[in-house]
């Protein structure tokens, strides 16, 4: 085989049969360097070999010896991540410069191994969190993780290292969060309290739809539809969400955001009671009224404030959390309706597979997982009945 040139390739069968790429590549040391792939297919190594060739040709080869992980994750983050959630790029620039950069994003990418990187999760475990008061939690250490193996993959893929260290890393697991939702007692003590109130509507919808804090916010008037005479429903489309703003020159360190939901289950249709709709017809009108008193338009989302902006999460939590106190009620996040709602939902017989999709979970056993404590209750509920045989 005739010997290749700088920005040239080759792909063939070595001796076990396996394809094998092989690219000769400029070096600062001035000594020939090679790289090599292996595949499968002849389809898959090419398409390696050329993805290198590629960088070279345009000059942006990057020498993986001399890069750390901090400055590969600096150059992913800039090349693959346009794509991605807003929520998804803020957390990415933290987890990339506070938590890697001066750690073991210091390292090598040649010189990364699993165990740097099940030792650096350890240490983030027990003392991650960036204010000192402990160790980061198991979903953001997950979330981390998944970051830092894609763009490990990423640079495998470019031949940059021979195997992806992320791999085999052990993460704690989850924690499972005691459920905290209102009793039927407690419900109809908080519905009686919100009567007249600012939040009604707002709360009353989340009972009934089970909608996350984010979806509810976010919620556009052209995505909900009234008919009174036959089926009402709302689109869950997008959430809305206050951020740390990804620009740290800007004067204002968070800003208030329109996103994607989160997963393609969460884009979803939900049905509308009727009293519920006929609330929210009213509701609607009461608020174009109020807001043309005001000299303002017709609202584009269904909640906003008193001056017609969107309403702030921290201000609907707050307003909602002095309704729990003003009423002596249990004291159960925002979060916590949309758990009355599935927990109320299936003590009135609905399928766990109807109120999976109707919640926006990625599948039915993690819907069964979350309310295993009702789903249990209603087993054993269920087995009582087969007394009146006995």
């Amino acid at each position: 085989m005739a010997k290749n040139g700088n920005n040239e390739g080759s792909v063939y069968k070595d001796k076990q049969g396996r394809w094998r790429g092989q690219v000769r590549v400029p070096s600062t040391d001035g000594t020939v360097k090679r790289k090599y792939f292996y595949g499968r297919t002849r389809k898959e190594v090419v398409e390696k070999v050329d993805a290198l060739l590629q960088e070279i040709r345009t000059d942006s080869y990057i020498e993986p010896c001399k890069t750390t992980l901090y400055e590969w994750l600096c150059i992913w983050y800039d090349t693959y991540c346009n794509d991605i959630r807003m929520t998804t790029k803020v957390n990415y620039q933290t987890y990339i410069h506070r938590h890697i950069k001066d750690s073991i994003g210091r390292y090598k990418l040649c010189e990364l191994n699993t165990l740097l990187l099940q030792t650096f999760y350890n240490e983030k475990a027990k003392n991650g969190k960036l204010n000192g008061s402990g160790g980061l939690n198991a979903k953001t250490l997950k979330n981390m993780h998944q970051m830092v193996r894609k763009a490990l993959k990423q640079a495998m893929f470019l031949g940059m290292i021979q195997k992806n260290p992320g791999d085999l890393i052990v993460l704690p697991k989850r924690k499972k969060v005691e459920m905290r939702y209102f009793l039927p007692e407690d419900q109809k003590r908080l519905q009686e309290a919100i009567k007249g109130d600012k939040l009604e509507m707002l709360i009353l919808l989340d009972l009934y739809t089970g909608l996350r804090q984010g979806e509810l916010l976010g919620l556009y008037w052209e995505n909900v539809h009234i008919e009174l005479n036959g089926q009402s429903y709302l689109k869950v489309v997008q959430t809305l969400n206050r951020i740390k703003n990804p620009d740290e020159t800007a004067p204002t360190k968070t800003i208030l955001t329109i996103n994607e939901p989160k997963t393609a289950n969460s884009v979803r249709t939900i049905p509308l009671l009727p009293e519920i709709a006929q609330r929210l017809a009213v509701y609607h009108e009461q608020q174009t009224t109020f807001l043309r008193s005001i000299g303002l338009p017709p609202a584009k989302f269904v909640f906003t404030s008193s001056t017609g902006s969107p309403v702030e999460p921290r201000d609907f939590q707050r307003d909602y959390k002095k309704i729990l106190i003003d009423n002596d009620l249990p004291m159960i996040n925002v979060h916590g309706l949309r758990h009355t709602f599935a927990t109320r939902s299936l003590e009135s017989g609905m399928s766990v597979k109807t109120l999976s999709k109707i919640l926006g979970h990625a599948s039915v056993g993690f819907t069964l997982d979350v309310y295993a404590h009702v789903t249990e209750q209603l087993k054993i509920e269920e087995m009582e009945k087969l007394n009146v045989f006995l």
